[in-house]
């Protein structure tokens, strides 16, 4: 059973020019396949551009850039360079995770200095007001046993 030029055999059945082998292909043998590690390639640069977006919430950087990178870490081989989208990953991941520790840092270090603040501790004392039922001094001593000097 012979094939002609045009890829038809005596039945008029056209082969899979896909799925064929080497031996009757035409066409240069390209992978079938996907390259190794897109997935986690993916999965880096999208965990490091939401760790990016989600700075403003102080702790949900941290474990979405960590993320990043060890998806982009995942995705190395050995004797093989990272391609630019593992790096971006990287890269990302990295400043969201600083950005997302200054966030924390600063948070911890003003609020002292903002509760002395009368404007600020009257909204937060409000605020708590609604959340607990009680102002946010009531609230430390009962549960922390702190009180705020003024």
């Amino acid at each position: 059973m012979g094939y002609d030029r045009y890829g038809s055999n005596q039945n008029n059945d056209q082969w899979d020019k896909w799925n064929s082998n080497a031996a009757n292909s035409s066409y240069y043998n390209q992978p079938t396949h996907r390259p190794h590690g897109q997935g986690f390639t993916m999965a880096s640069v999208a965990c490091g551009i939401l760790s990016i977006t989600t700075c403003c919430t102080g702790i949900l950087p941290l474990p979405l850039g960590a993320l990043g990178i060890l998806f982009a870490i995942l995705v190395y081989r050995k004797g093989k360079t990272l391609n630019s989208a593992c790096v971006m990953g990287i890269t990302t991941s990295c400043i969201g995770i600083a950005v997302g520790l200054m966030m924390t840092v600063y948070t911890f270090v003003m609020l002292p200095v903002f509760l002395k603040n009368e404007a600020f501790r009257s909204q937060f004392d409000n605020l708590t007001q609604q959340m607990y039922g009680m102002d946010f001094e009531e609230f430390l001593k009962e549960y922390y046993g702190y009180t705020i000097e003024k």
